[in-house]
């Protein structure tokens, strides 16, 4: 027999596991809501284009009164029409803009980490947030290459010293201690950045 408090704690489970999977139903399959809104507002075009040539061509047999064929050969030809025109306008604002971006990405490969990249504000959102989280990468880099760079250059002084000081006939160890010490503090300190 089964008490009441046992009903309720497997009530509260299976309330409790159902969140989860619906938590993982949404992130596998709206994933890119924004890309998954365009190309839905894209199918819905394309098969309101069609309705649009259905009631045409009912329009036509009814007061002209054309051949099934001929008006199914339109009305294909009319179909074919308007998802070409979709797919164009579609792909112009999706694929088109990847194409610069190419060219500005060549750009950062090759070392300008100076350079942002650019896009439409007509693109797609999808788009724009992967540009914007492109130039906080290479804000990022940027950053990295400075602070490396200054611990390049701290390092090379701070090694030119205690070669200086090895070069003299009384060698410091005091002195070269110290100078390790300083070293090894700015290469850690530069590590925890990264």
């Amino acid at each position: 027999m089964v008490s009441n408090g046992e009903k309720k704690g497997e009530e509260s489970k299976g309330a409790k596991s159902n969140k989860p999977r619906k938590k993982l139903i949404r992130q596998r399959y709206f994933v890119a809501r924004e890309l998954q809104l365009s190309i839905a507002l894209l199918v819905i075009t394309a098969l309101l284009g069609g309705i649009f040539l259905q009631s045409v061509a009912a329009a036509l047999t009814k007061h002209i009164g054309l051949d099934t064929r001929v008006l199914g050969i339109l009305m294909i030809i009319g179909y074919v029409i308007i998802v070409a025109f979709l797919a164009m306008v579609f792909s112009h604002r999706l694929v088109g803009p990847f194409k610069r971006l190419e060219y500005e990405m060549k750009n950062v490969r090759d070392g300008d980490l100076d350079i942002r990249l650019t896009v439409r504000t007509r693109d797609d959102l999808h788009v724009r947030n992967f540009v914007e989280h492109v130039n906080d990468m290479i804000s990022n880099f940027e950053h990295m290459n400075s602070s490396y760079n200054k611990l390049n250059s701290t390092i090379s002084i701070g090694l030119g010293r205690i070669v200086e000081e090895l070069a003299k006939d009384d060698v410091d160890c005091a002195k070269l201690k110290k100078s390790l010490k300083s070293l090894q503090k700015e290469i850690h300190r530069h590590r925890e950045k990264w």
